[in-house]
């Protein structure tokens, strides 16, 4: 595919065929003039000048295109994916007053709504590659000190939320103003439960959180990666049947955590899958441009990428350098 690859976009995208091309010193023409077969323009220079105009960008386009639809059939998932984005760049467009073939043609670089949603969609499984990718870089070591340092059996827990009530225009005194007065709500409520009151009462009439409220500050099972972290960590630490004695502070507010339960530690085996998954997140956040390049670098090997152009070669050589 690839040895024929500059040629057939020039057959593709400006003649529709090259079959009934005549010569002009020995190369193939694609246009004529004068009815002579020595004058006119070769494939050879439109070839040239596209890989001038085009550059290695395209083509890696093309190539990663070709590969990935080979990898990853579409699937729902990736439809819905295609069409929010779409959705959104309309509204851009609409809301910018443009346009929408003009909008997408200026901003995306591409000639139509087919041609947005093919770039779209190979930025999406170029995404799932590198998803996949970071997976196969954990090791087992980590997985290892991974179980040992943070896999749990889930925690049951209900909460109670304070919330400072304040706005967003608040001077920076009447927000410190408003947090000290949802800690003192937050040890009052405390204050009640060392009294003996019920947990799922007091959530019903104080917490800020509407949604569990109703239900008595009941939040389910959870494990980690779900909560806020310094709620997760509270909860964490908190023993079966126990609140929490100090408000704990996040980014919502500040908490009444009680632990309800929490189920037995899943075996290695079973959280395996999980911990590849967190771990290959987190090597993703730490340095996702390293890990996105090296990723479809690694797509191109394994498919043993071959330019016949040394130009395109050079040009792409760079393109990873740079």
């Amino acid at each position: 595919m690839f040895k024929k690859l500059g040629i057939l976009l020039i057959c593709l995208l400006f003649i529709g065929g090259c079959t009934e091309a005549k010569l002009i010193d020995g190369e193939e023409a694609i246009v004529t003039f004068n009815e002579k077969e020595d004058e006119g323009i070769t494939a050879e220079e439109l070839y040239s000048k596209l890989k001038e105009v085009y550059g290695i960008n395209h083509l890696v386009d093309m190539i990663d295109t070709y590969l990935l639809e080979k990898e990853y059939e579409e699937t729902d998932e990736e439809k819905n994916y295609v069409n929010q984005i779409l959705s959104s760049i309309k509204d851009s467009a609409k809301t910018n007053n443009y346009n929408y073939e003009d909008y997408i043609k200026a901003t995306y670089g591409v000639a139509n709504e087919k041609g947005l949603k093919e770039y779209i969609s190979l930025n999406y499984k170029r995404s799932k590659y590198t998803e996949d990718y970071a997976k196969t870089l954990v090791t087992d070591k980590q997985i290892n000190e991974y179980y040992e340092k943070y896999t749990i059996g889930d925690i049951e827990a209900s909460h109670i939320l304070i919330t400072a009530d304040v706005d967003s225009n608040a001077t920076d005194e009447e927000k410190t103003k408003a947090e000290e007065a949802a800690k003192k709500t937050a040890e009052e409520i405390i204050k009640k439960l060392d009294a003996g009151e019920d947990f799922a009462t007091l959530a019903k009439e104080y917490s800020d959180d509407t949604g569990s409220a109703e239900n008595g500050g009941e939040l389910g099972y959870f494990n980690r990666g779900v909560m806020d972290e310094a709620f997760e960590e509270a909860a964490v630490a908190l023993e079966k049947g126990k609140y929490s004695k100090t408000p704990v502070k996040s980014s919502f507010g500040y908490h009444i955590i009680y632990k309800t339960n929490q189920k037995d530690k899943p075996s290695l085996k079973d959280a395996k899958e999980t911990i590849i998954e967190t771990i290959s997140k987190e090597l993703i956040e730490t340095d996702s441009t390293t890990i996105y390049f090296d990723a479809l670098k690694d797509l191109r090997e394994k498919n043993k990428l071959n330019f016949v152009d040394s130009d395109l070669k050079n040009d792409y050589d760079e393109y990873l350098n740079n």
